[in-house]
């Protein structure tokens, strides 16, 4: 069992702890020889660990996808801390607690997953209710959706988090029917349910929460379009129009070609596809900032927020 989480390491901790290895990259010394840079991770974070020395000799039991007993110090690196690694071994599999290495929603995921079901019945459209019914009465998909992880940690990177992300763009959404009445509501909530669909296999999250090879190559974009095309052609008289924009919206919900989507959202319900996840999968960003950082003011820059966040004090009465 673990005793030592990447939250609670600080500057001059001895380490002597099992960590997983998510990445691993060989630089070059300034002298010539060769060092390894180290992306180490559990339920609580990731940290970076350093190997200066034996390089050769640790690289086998460094590789990424490696569960490893790790022996070091904590250091600083400008400003942050990593681990200066002095010993490294491969651990089995076996000898892993997925506790560890898991994090979970914080809210209760079958509770959730019954309020999702709840907005089926919003779904006016009987053919789009008929797709929702189908892929949802597959209790293998059920069960993958309801713990599949909505990133690797990007936003909702936890079990659960497909769903919760899910939840709250639905949640997000029910004001829309009362200020644009164009908006297809059906499309629109069949579209936010199915839009990220192709994450329940483009990571793994039964030890750890990573990528699979099959997220690395296809991605969840283009595998959730196969699922929802290959559900929808099993059902006799499937409007092909409907069709169409259903996958349309799986298609284009990361909103530019620059952030993966291969085609841009080319309808009002698309749009608001892509800007409700956009939404939720920022302030969840916003939220882990504050969550990490209640000791400053501000955090440090935020990679995909392109900002430092404020950090607020908590509201009192």
């Amino acid at each position: 069992m673990k005793k030592q989480f990447v939250k609670d390491l600080a500057i001059r901790n001895k380490v002597n702890d099992v960590f997983y290895v998510r990445s691993r990259r060989q630089l070059e010394k300034r002298d010539g020889g060769k060092f390894l840079v180290l992306d180490l991770s559990d339920k609580t974070g990731s940290i970076e660990g350093k190997i200066w020395d034996n390089v050769n000799d640790l690289f086998s039991d460094s590789n990424p996808g490696n569960f490893v007993k790790v022996e070091g110090d904590v250091t600083e690196y400008m400003g942050d801390p990593q681990i200066t690694v002095s010993h490294i071994f491969k651990v089995s599999d076996k000898e892993i607690s997925s506790k560890d290495f898991l994090p979970t929603s914080r809210f209760n995921i079958e509770d959730m997953y019954k309020e999702l079901a709840g907005y089926f019945d919003m779904v006016k459209d009987s053919d789009y209710r008929k797709l929702l019914d189908n892929l949802f009465s597959n209790a293998e998909f059920v069960n993958k959706f309801k713990s599949a992880p909505a990133s690797t940690g990007i936003h909702h990177g936890y079990l659960g988090g497909l769903l919760e992300h899910t939840l709250f763009m639905l949640r997000l959404s029910r004001s829309v029917p009362n200020v644009y009445e164009e908006i297809d509501y059906s499309l629109l909530v069949t579209g936010l349910i199915l839009h990220d669909i192709g994450k329940i296999t483009s990571y793994t999250y039964d030890k750890v929460i990573d990528h699979t090879d099959e997220g690395h190559l296809i991605g969840h974009i283009v595998r959730g379009y196969e699922i929802a095309k290959n559900v929808i052609n099993k059902i006799p008289d499937f409007p092909n129009a409907k069709k169409e924009m259903i996958l349309h919206i799986i298609l284009s919900h990361h909103g530019l070609r620059e952030y993966g989507s291969p085609i841009t959202p080319k309808f009002a319900e698309a749009f608001m596809v892509h800007d409700l996840d956009n939404l939720d999968a920022r302030m969840m960003m916003f939220r882990d900032e504050t969550d990490k950082n209640r000791d400053v003011k501000w955090s440090d820059y935020h990679q995909f927020l392109e900002t430092r966040i404020f950090i607020k004090p908590p509201v009192t009465e």
